[in-house]
């Protein structure tokens, strides 16, 4: 049974939760720190965030981890769309605690938020499939986006290259609106 929740809480922005529905996410680090500045901790936050999606049913379409924030492109599970929250919060207690952990930091505030988008047209979806891909070229990282590590784009040019090279031109990335993203 398809059923969309909207659910508002004080403090937060409203939440359209829809079934089978895919969001883009995005994570930011608290102060726009660079707790994932070294390698070992961006693979750690895929490793977690892998796991959850696992766990809640998820199905992850494609990410980006940068040294201080993160995009994915996600699709809802067919039933409990609502777990989106529950999905966040264990990459990113798990993600707080190895990291304070091994820094000597217990208590630390790791994350600042997560800001998500049910995205309901082609246009869109494809739109900021870019974004996330070309995420490390927006900020100076890299100049292609290919040569970034931490990102399922070279996954995406292995099985799909040409059909990703269209995407790009005729849906640029620079034509992405309100995605939370000066880090």
């Amino acid at each position: 049974m398809q059923e969309d929740i909207f659910k508002t809480a004080l403090h937060n922005p409203p939440h359209l939760f829809k079934e089978n529905a895919v969001y883009i996410i995005t994570g930011a680090n608290y102060l726009k720190r660079n707790y994932l500045r070294i390698s070992e901790r961006k693979h750690q936050w895929l490793n977690s965030f892998r796991k959850a999606a696992e766990i809640y049913e998820w199905e992850i379409i494609a990410w980006v981890a940068l040294d201080n924030h993160y995009h994915v492109l996600v699709r809802a599970p067919e039933t409990k769309a609502d777990n989106l929250p529950k999905l966040v919060a264990s990459y990113h207690k798990f993600t707080s605690r190895t990291w304070n952990v091994a820094d000597n930091e217990e208590g630390r505030q790791v994350w600042w938020n997560y800001w998500d988008t049910c995205i309901r047209a082609e246009k869109d979806y494809f739109a900021r499939l870019n974004y996330i891909h070309w995420n490390p070229v927006k900020h100076r990282i890299v100049d292609r986006p290919e040569d970034y590590p931490f990102s399922s784009y070279r996954d995406f040019l292995g099985t799909q290259e040409p059909m990703i090279r269209k995407i790009e031109t005729k849906y640029p990335y620079t034509e992405v609106d309100n995605v939370p993203d000066d880090f």
